[in-house]
């Protein structure tokens, strides 16, 4: 399994002691130590850039999540890409493997999000976004 992966599901299932800390009390049907996340997802066919409605083998899914996760995340994963797209005092953007975190100071995502992406087939991580 991809090292990304890996150290994205164990960032999901084990939160930090603070994030913990600051969120309310959890549904007590939840996942134990499972923290719920805000973010969106997109399913296609193709590649981002020039996407087409998936099919059965060709599946594709991305990612992004904001909030506390996506700054831990940001955090972990540094440095910042100095040659990114869009790279500036008011956008930073750090890339792992397929995972790549921003933060921006004008965003609507509190600062941070992250993307990942998944070939539905494969199991095979991807990117999440095209920049």
């Amino acid at each position: 399994m991809n090292a990304c992966l890996i150290c994205l599901a164990a960032a999901l299932v084990l939160p930090s002691a603070s994030a913990a800390d600051s969120q309310p009390p959890k549904d007590p049907g939840a996942r134990y130590l499972a923290t719920p996340l805000k973010g969106d997802y997109y399913m296609y066919g193709g590649s981002l850039g020039d996407s087409v409605p998936p099919t059965a083998k060709d599946r594709k899914v991305s990612l992004m999540f904001t909030g506390p996760l996506a700054k831990e995340l940001f955090d972990q994963i540094g440095p910042d890409r100095k040659d990114a797209c869009g790279a500036g005092p008011d956008h930073r953007t750090r890339l792992r493997g397929h995972l790549s975190c921003i933060w921006e100071k004008r965003s609507t995502y509190s600062g941070y999000s992250c993307y990942f992406g998944l070939d539905v087939p494969t199991g095979k991580s991807t990117y999440g976004s095209i920049c």
